[in-house]
C-alpha cells in the first residue's frame, strides 16, 4: 500500500454528493455496534462495513497495512499489494461488505445439534499449531531503523489451519521496510500487533465492490489463489476487527479504518424505527 504521503501527493478525489438510494437514512452507529467476543463466543456474529462508515487514513494505519504486506509477500513468496479504498477511488462511492466474524475461540470435537456455529459438527479441530512472529526493522527516511514487531495467529475459531503455519519457523526477522517518514514520527508509532489470520472468506467475497472498479475486472483477472478467502483480524481488547481481506479478483484490501458493524443490531434498528415510523404515522 501507498504510504499516506503517497496518496496526498496524488491526490483524492473531492466529497462527491451521495446518490439517493437504499442505502440513505441510515441511523448513526454506536459503540455497541462493535464485534464484541466476550459473549457468546463459539457463534457466527454477521458483521457489515459500510463506506460512509469510516475513519480517515491516517500515516499510521499505512504503517500497519506495509507491515502486514511485508509479512504476506514473505509467507507467500510472492510480490503482493495491499490497497486502499481510497487508492481504488471507491472511498466515496457506496457500498457495503457482510462478513460472518469467526468465533473468538476453538470448538470442542463433539457434535452440537442444531447449532449456529462456525464449524460444521463433523470437522474434528485441529491441532493448535504454532504462532508466527515477524521482527521488522522500519526505517525512516533517515536515520536509524525502529524494529516493530507483528505475532501473527491462525485464528482458534476456524475449521481449518492455514497451511504456512506448518512450514515457516515461529520466529522471523524480515528486510527493512523503508518508509517516508521522519525519526520522530516512526518513534511515536506502536511497535507490536498482534493479529489472526484464516482463509474462511468467499473466494469472491470482494464482489460487491467490483462494479465500482475503473474498469471492472475481468473474467481473466485472477490473482494468486493464496490469497483466496484470506481475512486478517485485529484483536482490541474483546473486539475483533477486520483489517485486510483477500479476493481472486481485487487481490489484498485494506478496510482497517471501516469499524465493523452489527448487522442484527442495525436490523433491528431499522425495524424498530419503521415501527415507531408506522406507529407515528397511525
Amino acid at each position: 500500500m501507498l504510504f499516506i504521503e503517497a496518496l496526498n501527493r496524488i491526490g483524492t478525489q473531492p466529497n462527491k454528493p451521495q446518490a439517493t438510494g437504499k442505502l440513505k437514512n441510515r441511523p448513526l452507529m454506536t459503540q455497541k455496534d462493535s464485534v464484541d467476543l466476550s459473549t457468546a463466543a463459539n457463534e457466527v456474529k454477521e458483521i457489515h462495513l459500510d463506506s460512509e462508515q469510516k475513519t480517515p487514513l491516517t500515516a499510521s494505519s499505512s504503517i500497519f497495512a506495509n507491515l502486514i504486506e511485508h509479512i504476506l509477500n514473505h509467507i507467500l513468496n510472492t510480490e503482493l499489494s495491499i490497497l486502499s479504498p481510497e487508492e481504488l477511488n471507491i472511498d466515496n462511492k457506496e457500498w457495503r461488505l457482510f462478513l460472518q466474524a469467526p468465533p473468538n475461540r476453538a470448538q470442542s470435537d463433539t457434535p452440537v445439534i442444531n447449532s449456529n456455529s462456525y464449524q460444521e459438527p463433523e470437522i474434528k479441530k485441529q491441532p493448535a499449531k504454532k504462532q508466527l512472529r515477524f521482527r521488522i526493522p522500519v526505517k525512516p527516511a533517515y536515520g536509524n531503523p525502529v524494529e516493530m514487531t507483528v505475532l501473527l495467529s491462525a485464528h482458534q475459531g476456524s475449521p481449518e489451519i492455514p497451511y504456512f503455519f506448518s512450514h515457516i519457523p515461529k520466529e522471523n526477522t524480515l528486510p527493512l521496510l523503508k518508509t517516508p517518514y521522519t525519526p520522530e514520527f516512526i518513534g511515536q508509532q506502536i511497535t507490536y500487533y498482534h493479529i489472526l489470520l484464516d482463509l474462511d472468506g468467499e473466494p469472491d467475497q470482494l464482489s460487491p465492490l467490483y462494479p465500482l472498479l475503473t474498469p471492472p475486472p475481468s473474467e481473466e483477472d485472477n490473482k494468486t489463489p493464496d490469497i483466496y478467502g484470506l481475512r486478517l483480524w485485529r484483536t482490541q481488547g474483546d473486539n475483533l476487527r477486520p483489517i485486510v481481506l483477500g479476493d481472486k479478483k481485487m487481490g489484498l484490501l485494506y478496510i482497517g479504518h471501516y469499524p465493523p458493524l452489527n448487522s442484527h443490531a442495525q436490523a433491528l434498528k431499522e425495524t424498530n424505527r419503521k415501527s415507531n415510523y408506522l406507529y407515528t404515522k397511525a
